[in-house]
This record gives structure tokens, C-alpha cells and sequence, in this order.
């Protein structure tokens, strides 16, 4: 193994970039004298890249005979429910492969800053118990964390071993492996990259739910690891499930392409030279990793940071992944986007796909302005402008700028966003696919995926629909994570829009207070999807997320900080939220407890404090009509002393 000599320092402190290249016949290399701070020795929290760990356990119990991939999770977890009968179907391979069926992504107090919790793990399969399916299982592949945590808890179940231990035995010691682990073997600080939230210095986030995203390694040891799946190396795994993991798992060009555990089993840029390339990427809110391993060639590449993103990293990650095959004398060609010839009239084939299309997030309103171009009108974003797209002889929808209604509009010359159609199951699809650039890695394509659905009209009471368009705009703000959860420095409010009729955001209202998630895209578009429900508590509106296990507070149940106030009470799983007020002058000093957390935020959300920011001094400020919120536990207070 050798540390690549371009090692890539970027952004002063705040973001740090480690990689490491591991080929079959590398050497270790001698460690610097003077060894900074920050080596790609330094321990990081890998993110989604665990899910690769965790895989490779459960196909360690299968070539055990121990354990069946094909076989129903309900063998080896006979306690497991689901408010869905259909549970019954999720197969042990279905986790591996995202086809679960799973709603996606449990948040609460999974991801936690300086802090440990088996409340996550223990607490899974009583919130399951509770929760229905998005789709039936086997019917399309969606990024889902839920499946892994699941399967951390198969691996546990059928080897008797808690993760962490299953990890240290079966993983870390064959491969010699003495700086990976999880927050419950490998919690030492001083040995941990540093991270920051805006431009402060902070305590680490750790993911509590392993099998998803907490396992903790070196930019060195996940290139090791990266190793095991070579083709002949038969340290962890057979050939045979090795072969089997890098294996695409479905047969429609249009998914993902996931394989077992790997984001992405192929590239059409390294499979035109013969490469097999498999990818995973991992992100934690401050730490991000990628893992890029040519097996046949017998290259593992990893990448560490200390923010930016899993995207940047295994962009980092093939680029030097072309380094070291053109050091083998195979050289990756990667395309460029070519300006297409486009056609002044649209097919009138296609005016039948006018209409309302659902997205991850919003609904678009899909137009054929006098059958000359394609316009695409965001319905619950008013601030977003119009997308346009002319027809092109390749039989497809070329992204342009400017007028294209007077002939005006050009394509982009150092990008690229194709759209197209697609029909299954009876339901009319957007693709989408694209070529872009980076400095790293020159251009890179994405290949044509499902990105939206066609959907028809919602009709509803004038009651619910009412109830509803009181609260569009509005923003709700998160409650009931515990102090350490890292989700109070993200994004903590939400808000929907209900300009579609029958619709919040892109959500079905089902009454006056349940709106219910309705997407079928076999992409990783349907990740994490929730149910919403509206209840009322002491004269306060709260919106529950169930399936996400997040709740919030509306706006309105929230009052102006008084001037006055010396102390804040807190209550278990309820965050005490405030309004700073209109008085741009006003400061505080704190007296924050043990087990408890305030975070301050500017009239955008935006975080500008966080009390888990190590150097941030004494004196607060309280930007002008922004928000303050206090959390801990039962019996505790915050002093405030303001200014």
C-alpha cells in the first residue's frame, strides 16, 4: 500500500481531502517524522460506505451455509413485523439491494455529535412494527437505509454477535486491520479528523446505526479493505460472493444499477477499456467518504474529508483511479458533451405526456408550448424559474438557455441534460441523463434514470383542502431529536406548498390532517419517503413524520424570546424553540448542562451557533428576527444571562 504522493489539502482547515491507492504490489510506506495532524492515518467516520461492511458479513454467513441471501428476513428475525403483510416478502438479498420495499431512512437520533446511543439499534424494530411499505418488495430498487440497519441485525441474529464485535473478529483481524471499528470500539478523539460547522470547529457527528453508516476506518485501512474485493483474494470472501456483490441486480436500464451493497457496479467510460469499476459513497453530515475499487486490475481507492461531499470524493477517486490504470498502460477516455441538432417542432406522439409529474421532493407542471419545445414549470417552488428543452434527432430533450419560444435558446457547451420518456407498469416516467465537468476528472457521464412520474388530479373535501392551504408556507421546526442529534445543525424546519390542488408539497392529503407519500419511481428518486400527519397538543400543531421518525413544531406555536428570561426548562424529547426578536443588538451568555444543547440560527435557518462548536467564546449573538432552541433532558435548565 502507498500513500498517493498527490495528497490534496483544500479549503485552509475546513475541508481535508485523504487518499490513499492500494494495488496488489504496494509496499507500506515509511511514516513521516513529523507526522501533521491530519495523516491518512487519521480516523474518520466512512458514512454509507459501511453498508459494504455489513454486506460483506452477511455474505461471510452465507458461504457459511449460515445463512440464505434469498431466503425471507423473518427466518432470522422471527420478531420482526410490519404494519404490512406484505413484510413477510423481504427477502435477505432485497436488503443488500435496495429492493426492499422500505419506506427509507429512520432519522431519529441516528446521527450524533459527540455522543453514543443504542437507542437507534435497539428501538428499529419496534418502529417498523408500526410502519407500512412503499412498494412491494422486489418490485424496484431505492436507495434505503432502513435495509441495512435490518441487516446488521440479520448478521447479529444468525451469528450471535453483536455488530461491533462481528466487525472486530471477522473483518478487522483477518485483514490486519487495527484502526477501524465503530463509535463503540473506536471512540478516541485525539485520533479523529476534525470537523466544523460553519467555518467553527465542532464535535464529531457519529452514525449509531452501523450496518447504514457508522463504521470508522483510515483513508489506508478503507483502501485495505477496498483490497478484499479483489478478484483471487479470498481473505473475507469467496469468489463466488464476491462475484455475486458485483453483479448488477436488475435488468431495466433506466434503475439505478446497485449491486449488492455498491452504489454502482459499471461505468460505461471504464467498461469501453474493459474495466470493471465498483463505487460506494458514503456522507454523514460532516464527514464524507468515497471507495472506488477495480477488481480485476487489483486497485482500491479511497477518499476521506472533513466536509464537502461523497460526490467530490469519488470524483477525487477515479481520478486517480485513471492515474493508476494508465500506470498499467489502460487509458480511460471519458466523453464530452456534443452539442446535438435539435428540431423546431415537438412529435405530436409525445403531446401525450402533458401534465402534473411527481418528484422527489416537488411536482412539475410538463408543457409543449405550440408543440415547440419542452417546458417544465416547478408547481411548489413559485421562486424557481421554467426549464426548457428543445427536441433533437436523437430522439430526445436537450436542456437550452435563453428564448426558446423565439428561437433563441442555446445549449450549454461545457454540460449536458438529456430528458426522455419511459413507460412501465402502466405509469408514464421522466428520465433523465446528463454530462458534465470537473477539474478533476475532466467530463463524466450519468447514464438516463427514472426522475419523475406522471400523476393525475387528487380530489378532495373543501374541508381538507382547507385545513391544508392554512398551513402551506409555513415552516415547522424540529422537536424531538435529543440534544446530541446532529439533525438541529442541518435543516431544522421544513415547509409544503399546497399550490396543486389535493396535494402538500407532492404528498396525496388523504383529510384534514394526513397527507400520504405516493411515489413509484424505481429510482433512488423514492428514497426516503414519510406519510404525514397533523396533531394538536395543548392548543400547538405538531407534523410527525413517522416513517422518518422526526416531529416538529409549527411556527406559530412559537413566541418572541422574553428579555427578561434567566433559565429554560427542558423536557425530554421537546425542544424549547424561541424567536430572537426584531432587535438586531441583542446577545446571550449560557450556562448549558450536561446532556443538553442550544443552537442559534439566523432569519434563513441558517446555523450560526451551535454549543457543540468548540471555540466559539462566550458572547452569542441573536440575529434579527432568527430563532434560538434549547435542548436536554427532563429535571435540567439552560441559564441565560442576555445582553
Amino acid at each position: 500500500m502507498k500513500q498517493n504522493k498527490r495528497k490534496i489539502c483544500a479549503g485552509a482547515a475546513a475541508v481535508l481531502l485523504l487518499t490513499c491507492v492500494c494495488g496488489a504490489d504496494a509496499a507500506a510506506a515509511d511514516a513521516p517524522k513529523n507526522k501533521p495532524h491530519q495523516t491518512t492515518d487519521t480516523l474518520f467516520s466512512v458514512g454509507s460506505v459501511s453498508k459494504i461492511y455489513v454486506t460483506a458479513a452477511a455474505m461471510q454467513l452465507a458461504d457459511q451455509g449460515k445463512l440464505d441471501i434469498d431466503a425471507p428476513v423473518t427466518d432470522y428475525i422471527p420478531e420482526f413485523r410490519m404494519a404490512d403483510s406484505r413484510y413477510k416478502d423481504i427477502t435477505v438479498r432485497m436488503l443488500m439491494n435496495h429492493r426492499s420495499g422500505l419506506m427509507g431512512s429512520y432519522y431519529s437520533n441516528d446521527i450524533l455529535l459527540d455522543d453514543r446511543s443504542a437507542v437507534p439499534h435497539d428501538s428499529f424494530l419496534q418502529h417498523l412494527s408500526t410502519e407500512r411499505l412503499k412498494a412491494a418488495p422486489g418490485a424496484y430498487g431505492a436507495y434505503c437505509n432502513d435495509g441495512f440497519e435490518l441487516l446488521e441485525q440479520v448478521v447479529e441474529h444468525v451469528s450471535g454477535e453483536n455488530f461491533t464485535d462481528y466487525i472486530e473478529n471477522h473483518i478487522c483481524k483477518p485483514l490486519a486491520l487495527e484502526q477501524t471499528g465503530t463509535p463503540w470500539n473506536a471512540f478516541q478523539t485525539d485520533e479523529q479528523t476534525r470537523v466544523f460547522q460553519n467555518r467553527q470547529e465542532t464535535a464529531p457527528d457519529y452514525c449509531m446505526t452501523i450496518g447504514e453508516g457508522g463504521v470508522l476506518a483510515t483513508a489506508k485501512e478503507l483502501c485495505t479493505f477496498g483490497s478484499a474485493f479483489f478478484t483471487g483474494n479470498s481473505v473475507l470472501l469467496s469468489e463466488k460472493a464476491k462475484d455475486e456483490m458485483r453483479t448488477r441486480q436488475d435488468n431495466d436500464p433506466y434503475e439505478d444499477g446497485f449491486g449488492l451493497g455498491w452504489d454502482s457496479v459499471s461505468d460505461s467510460d471504464y467498461a469501453a477499456a474493459g474495466v470493471q469499476i465498483i463505487c460506494k459513497g458514503g456522507d454523514l453530515d460532516y464527514q464524507h467518504a468515497g471507495l472506488v475499487v477495480a477488481p480485476d486490475e487489483q486497485i482500491s481507492v479511497a477518499v476521506l474529508s472533513s466536509g464537502g461531499s461523497s460526490s467530490a470524493n469519488e470524483q477525487l477517486a477515479k481520478a486517480l483511479m485513471d492515474i493508476a490504470l494508465e500506470e498499467k498502460g489502460i487509458v480511460i477516455s471519458h466523453v464530452q458533451p456534443e452539442k446535438l441538432r435539435t428540431l423546431d417542432t415537438v412529435p405530436d406522439a409525445y403531446l401525450q405526456y402533458e401534465g402534473l409529474y411527481a418528484a422527489d421532493r416537488d411536482l412539475f407542471q410538463l408543457s409543449f408550448p405550440e408543440k415547440r419545445y419542452l417546458e417544465m414549470t416547478c408547481l411548489t417552488n413559485p421562486d424557481a424559474d421554467p426549464m426548457r428543452y428543445l427536441y433533437t434527432e436523437q430522439d430526445s430533450f436537450v436542456k437550452v438557455y435563453g428564448n426558446a419560444a423565439k428561437g433563441e435558446a442555446v445549449q450549454p457547451a461545457d454540460s449536458q441534460d438529456i430528458l426522455g420518456f419511459a413507460e412501465r407498469d402502466g405509469t408514464v416516467y421522466l428520465t433523465a441523463a446528463s454530462v458534465s465537468g470537473d477539474a478533476l476528472r475532466g467530463y463524466h457521464r450519468a447514464p438516463a434514470e427514472y426522475q419523475a412520474q406522471k400523476i393525475g388530479e387528487n380530489p378532495v373535501s373543501e374541508a381538507a383542502q382547507a385545513a391544508w392551504d392554512a398551513r402551506s408556507g409555513k415552516k415547522w421546526y424540529l422537536c424531538g431529536d435529543c440534544a446530541s442529534s446532529v439533525m438541529y445543525a442541518g435543516e431544522p424546519s421544513v415547509k409544503f406548498r399546497t399550490d396543486v390542488s389535493g396535494y402538500a408539497g407532492n404528498l396525496k392529503i388523504k383529510d384534514s390532517t394526513h397527507a400520504e407519500s405516493m411515489l413509484q419511481i424505481p429510482s433512488t428518486v423514492s428514497r426516503d419517503q414519510s406519510d404525514l400527519e397533523i396533531v394538536t397538543e395543548n392548543g400547538r400543531e405538531y407534523l410527525i413524520m413517522s416513517a422518518l421518525g422526526t416531529r416538529y413544531l409549527s411556527e406559530d406555536a412559537i413566541g418572541e424570546l422574553p428579555k427578561d428570561l434567566t433559565a429554560v426548562e427542558l423536557t425530554t424529547g421537546e425542544a424549547v424553540w424561541y424567536n430572537n426578536g426584531s432587535d438586531a443588538s441583542r446577545s446571550v451568555r449560557l450556562d448549558i448542562p450536561a446532556n443538553a444543547a442550544v443552537y442559534v440560527y439566523d432569519k434563513r435557518d441558517r446555523m450560526i451557533y451551535s454549543s457543540c462548536m468548540k471555540h466559539y467564546g462566550e458572547n452569542i449573538p441573536l440575529p434579527a428576527n432568527g430563532k434560538v432552541v434549547f435542548i436536554g433532558e427532563t429535571g435540567s435548565t439552560v441559564g441565560l444571562q442576555q445582553n
